[in-house]
């Protein structure tokens, strides 16, 4: 079983200078909806629904597809929080969700009510309001999506941080002026060889590009 730690609905306000409301100030309606598709999947294909779990899901899919498809699945930031890495926006429709007023007041002038309305919070748990548009993901996302939730599945809390606490957590983790983990390190730890991540350096290059 899964150990959550004690604090675990706050789990990352005690983020130590990290500042992760940046990101999301910037993302277009439809990298909300890809999010919002992949989370409505994780919850309603996963055991386990507390927000570590959600949050550790998420990250693994993101690298996982990474390693094996030189692409991401959604947009997004992976923050290094104390209990490891986050994807940033997830975590933060995960937290307006459950009702948290200061992120929501945060993010007032954007769209992530989009995805956050789409998810109900009670007991600690979260649930799909609605059926996750399956049309935003793909089959290669869906198979690294099953396999993270397989992953979190099997492993307890204690294994996921061992797991997930590496040299790139660790980088930003304890330098203060940084905020956000490296795409191209989490896809190295995550596997990739070097060809894979030249392919991934470009896609990522071109979806800045692209805004």
């Amino acid at each position: 079983m899964l150990r959550v730690p004690s604090n675990s609905k706050n789990y990352g306000n005690n983020v130590k200078k990290k500042n992760v409301y940046i990101f999301a100030k910037i993302m277009r309606t439809d990298d909300i909806l890809k999010i919002k598709a992949v989370l409505l999947y994780i919850i309603q294909n996963s055991k386990r629904h507390d927000v570590y779990s959600i949050v550790k899901t998420a990250y693994y899919a993101q690298q996982f597809h990474f390693a094996q498809w030189a692409l991401p699945i959604f947009k997004d930031k992976i923050a290094a929080l104390k209990f490891g890495p986050v994807p940033s926006t997830i975590y933060d429709i995960l937290k307006i969700s459950r009702g948290d007023a200061s992120v929501q007041r945060f993010h007032k002038a954007n769209n992530l009510h989009i995805a956050s309305e789409a998810i109900g919070f009670e007991d600690e748990s979260f649930f799909a309001k609605e059926m996750p548009d399956m049309d935003f993901l793909s089959v290669s996302e869906i198979e690294c999506i099953n396999a993270a939730t397989s992953k979190v599945a099997s492993l307890g809390f204690e294994e996921i941080a061992n797991d997930t606490h590496g040299e790139e957590w660790a980088r930003v983790w304890n330098d203060s002026s940084l905020h956000y983990m490296d795409d191209l390190k989490i896809a190295q730890e995550g596997g990739a060889d070097d060809a894979t991540i030249c392919y991934l350096k470009d896609a990522l290059i071109i979806n800045e590009i692209l805004g």
